[in-house]
């Protein structure tokens, strides 16, 4: 059984919420606390699996709370909620919190909102992992990405497209958007899955907030990352993202679908970057074992560290409340045959994607290659695609569309 605690200052409001969340009493033992203060002498007793707190409330306020939990218990799904916030507050909640809800709220979308973080937090069997991917804020951006956008955003008048642009090349800069403008503050009836539309909603200014002033997208340390190519890895990604997408435009897909394809490519392999960043000297190890034995990679890490970098990259983005099919496509680029939907998805479109960029650019971690579930695609009625898609991917590569 999970236990949560649940802080707000006023208490008609706990009670309302133990209204709500009643029926859930079988699954999660639930606690109710009065402020900040409190809320850290309950943590210092007993385990809380998630914390869901009010921002506004008196000496010690949401994001002070969630900063010191993040500190001391980074093991703990930590989710936020508020009625009338500030960007300023909003702002301040990058990175400390792993969700964000609106207040009111109802019942059902905080059941979901709860059930779906602790669901990702259960997905890597390893501890370490999980406190690895709990601790991370941002992914860090590439230096040249980083200028790029800096440039761009003190600019009299900034272009939206240019700033969306470079923002979708870059790994950390696109996750880090997308968990915001997909927090509840925002009111997006549907969750984005695409840069531009991001960007439009966030709007330049709080874009140029989150850039030149909190510097929530930082740099990667390349004297930490030796164990392959920082540049590789993000080419890689991009061509994934590309060609995912050039899949479901194949298949003809909606637009939000190869949105999702795009998105759930460009962030595949960013599992790589937490466990480079987060284990500097046992992880190029375990990447080389892998390659002396010729097994995949993501296997070897499956047995070394007891999660794949593609479960513990959807466990962050899931901590993070982004598209539940962009997560699953991550979770399972290797494994597609695990996917819910049997069916044509991102998960079928970024595992073909990944084999064809890698056949383009085998300089990742992967030299082994990476196999396509032909058996899988087949039973799916799929298997006859694959030339088509193989034709689109490569000539449009070919063509430097």
């Amino acid at each position: 059984m999970k236990t949560l605690l649940f802080v707000d200052d006023e208490p008609r409001v706990l009670l309302g919420l133990q209204r709500q969340l009643h029926a859930m009493r079988a699954e999660w033992r639930m606690n109710f606390v009065e402020s900040g203060p409190k809320a850290l002498e309950f943590l210092a007793t007993s385990h809380v699996d998630a914390l869901v707190t009010d921002m506004m409330m008196p000496g010690m306020d949401g994001a002070q709370l969630l900063t010191e939990v993040m500190r001391r218990y980074p093991n703990t799904v930590r989710l936020v909620f508020s009625g009338h916030a500030s960007r300023e507050a909003v702002l301040r909640l990058v990175g400390v919190a792993h969700q964000y809800l609106s207040k009111p709220c109802n019942a059902e979308e905080l059941r979901t909102a709860i059930a779906r973080a602790l669901a990702m937090r259960d997905l890597p069997t390893s501890e370490l992992l999980k406190q690895l991917a709990s601790r991370i804020e941002c992914l860090p951006s590439l230096p040249a990405s980083y200028a790029q956008l800096t440039e761009e955003l003190r600019k009299p008048e900034p272009c939206l497209e240019d700033v969306a642009e470079i923002i979708s090349r870059d790994i950390g800069m696109t996750s880090k958007i997308l968990q915001l403008v997909n927090s509840a503050f925002f009111g997006l009836p549907q969750p984005a899955s695409n840069v531009m539309e991001a960007v439009m909603h966030l709007g330049m200014a709080t874009v140029q907030t989150l850039v030149l002033f909190t510097q929530v997208f930082s740099r990667f340390d390349r004297d930490t990352i030796t164990a392959f190519s920082i540049d590789g890895i993000t080419k890689h990604c991009w061509m994934t993202g590309v060609m995912a997408r050039r899949i479901a435009e194949t298949e003809q897909r909606d637009p939000k679908i190869s949105d999702q394809c795009f998105l759930a490519g460009l962030l595949h392999d960013l599992g790589y970057l937490i466990l480079a960043t987060g284990l500097p000297r046992q992880y190029p190890k375990v990447l080389q074992a892998a390659r002396d034995s010729d097994r995949p990679v993501w296997e070897f890490e499956q047995a070394e560290l007891r999660a794949s970098h593609a479960e513990i990259g959807a466990y962050l983005l899931g901590l993070w409340g982004l598209p539940a099919p962009v997560i699953e496509a991550v979770a399972l680029h290797h494994r597609p045959a695990a996917a819910a939907l049997h069916a044509f998805s991102p998960v079928i479109a970024v595992h073909v994607a990944d084999a064809f960029a890698h056949s383009q650019v085998p300089t990742l971690p992967e030299q082994t290659g990476v196999e396509i579930d032909r058996p899988y695609l087949a039973s799916l009625g799929l298997g006859g695609r694959l030339e088509a898609w193989k034709d689109r991917c490569l000539h449009d590569q070919a063509a430097g569309s």
